[in-house]
C-alpha cells in the first residue's frame, strides 16, 4: 500500500485499495462518513489532504501493522524481539512505560501528531517551542512543548511532550498518564502486532 507522510502535520494517510484514509489507533472503528459526530471531509479540511476515512482498529484486529516515515504495511512480520505487551483500554492500544522514571501507561494514538504527558508526570523544567497539533476527534491545539525523559521497554531516550489535554480527561480517568503519537517515528520504526499483542520499536 501506498503511504503519505505529511510532514508538516506528521498524520499518516495511507492508500488501501485506491481509498486515502488516515491510519488512527486512536480510534476504535472504521469510517467513510461520519463517526460520532466526527466527519470525514473536516478532518480532510483539517489534514489538508483529501481523505476517503479513517482506518481504525477494527479493521486492524489481528493484523501486525508496521509503519515507519516511508512506508506502511498491514499483515507484515513481527520481529523475533520480545517486545512491549498491548492492553486495551476504550479499544485503544495502551502500553506500560516510565516517564521522568515513574511508572505509567501509555496510549498508543497514531492519530496525535506529537507526545502527551498528564499534568501529574510531565517536567516542565525545559520548555522547547509552541506546536499546532491536529486531534481528529478533538480539533486544533497549540501545545506548549517541554523535554522529557521516556523508558519503553529497553529503549530509553529524551523527547518533547505537550500536556495532555483536557480533551483527553476520559482517557485519564482510565488511568492513562500519556499519549504516544507520531512523533515517536522520529526516533524509531513501530511494528504493532495485533495479533500476539506486542509493541516493537526498532531503532533507526
Amino acid at each position: 500500500m501506498k503511504q503519505a507522510y505529511d510532514n508538516s502535520t506528521g498524520h499518516i494517510v495511507a492508500d488501501f485499495d485506491g481509498k486515502l484514509m488516515l491510519v488512527d489507533t486512536g480510534a476504535v472503528k472504521t469510517f467513510y462518513d461520519e463517526y460520532q459526530g466526527v466527519r470525514v471531509n473536516e478532518l480532510s479540511h483539517m489534514v489538508g489532504k483529501p481523505l476517503d476515512g479513517v482506518f481504525g482498529m477494527d479493521s486492524l484486529k489481528g493484523k501486525v501493522l508496521s509503519i515507519t516515515r516511508d512506508s506502511i504495511q498491514l499483515n507484515g512480520i513481527s520481529p523475533d524481539n520480545e517486545g512491549v505487551p498491548l492492553d486495551y483500554i476504550s479499544g485503544i492500544p495502551c502500553i506500560d512505560i516510565k516517564i521522568n522514571e515513574v511508572p505509567c501507561r501509555a496510549a498508543i494514538k497514531t492519530g496525535a501528531t506529537i507526545t502527551y504527558i498528564s499534568e501529574k508526570l510531565i517536567s516542565r523544567d525545559k520548555f522547547t517551542r509552541s506546536v499546532n497539533d491536529i486531534l481528529p476527534f478533538y480539533g486544533n491545539l497549540r501545545v506548549k512543548m517541554y523535554v522529557n525523559y521516556f523508558s519503553v521497554s529497553n529503549k530509553n531516550y529524551f523527547a518533547d511532550a505537550g500536556e495532555l489535554p483536557s480533551e483527553y480527561a476520559l482517557l485519564s480517568s482510565t488511568g492513562v498518564d500519556a499519549i504516544i503519537g507520531t512523533d515517536l517515528l522520529n526516533r524509531f520504526d513501530l511494528v504493532m502486532d495485533f495479533s500476539d499483542n506486542r509493541l516493537h520499536l526498532i531503532s533507526k
